[in-house]
């Protein structure tokens, strides 16, 4: 087995969603969004270092073949929130766009988010889709929120890696 995981592809993402709550859905997208911020604001500083820094030929044409490698990153992550869309449009809800409820950039908080803005939009947009549906906002407003913050404490699960 490979020390490094890839990915796995699009139509087997689609599938393995099929199974999350709307909630996990939402925190999803917003994980996604949250690495592609980070990921264009590496590209700018790279290409920022490229013009203004880089002495050899060597030097820039590495650089920015770091950049076109993160461009299509984002591209896939763009394409997986996508599909993330499209799975709560086909359970008969509407999709609400997070952005409006994003943290600004000086409240981002070292580590680049600000927990309790995406909580709260996952718990604001859970609210919004939930009405149609049994299950009940505070526990998914909460379950949201002890998900992100239980990541990386060492517990393997079962299931696919998105």
């Amino acid at each position: 087995m490979s020390a490094e995981s890839l990915p796995i592809n699009p139509s087997a993402f689609a599938e393995a969603i099929k199974e999350l709550s709307l909630p996990s859905i939402y925190a999803k997208a917003s994980e996604l969004k949250n690495s592609i911020v980070h990921l264009q604001r590496s590209n700018t500083e790279l290409q920022t270092f490229v013009s203004e820094s880089c002495e050899t030929e060597t030097e820039k044409q590495e650089l920015q073949g770091y950049i076109a490698e993160n461009e299509g990153v984002v591209e896939a992550m763009n394409a997986r929130i996508q599909l993330l869309k499209t799975e709560v449009e086909n359970r008969g809800q509407r999709w609400i766009e997070l952005d409006e409820t994003e943290p600004k950039s000086d409240e981002v908080q070292e580590g680049g988010q600000n927990r309790e803005s995406f909580a709260a939009a996952a718990t604001t947009n859970t609210t919004a889709t939930t009405t149609t549906t049994t299950t009940t906002t505070t526990t998914n407003g909460a379950g949201v929120h002890r998900d992100r913050e239980d990541e990386g404490e060492g517990e393997e699960e079962d299931g696919v890696y998105l």
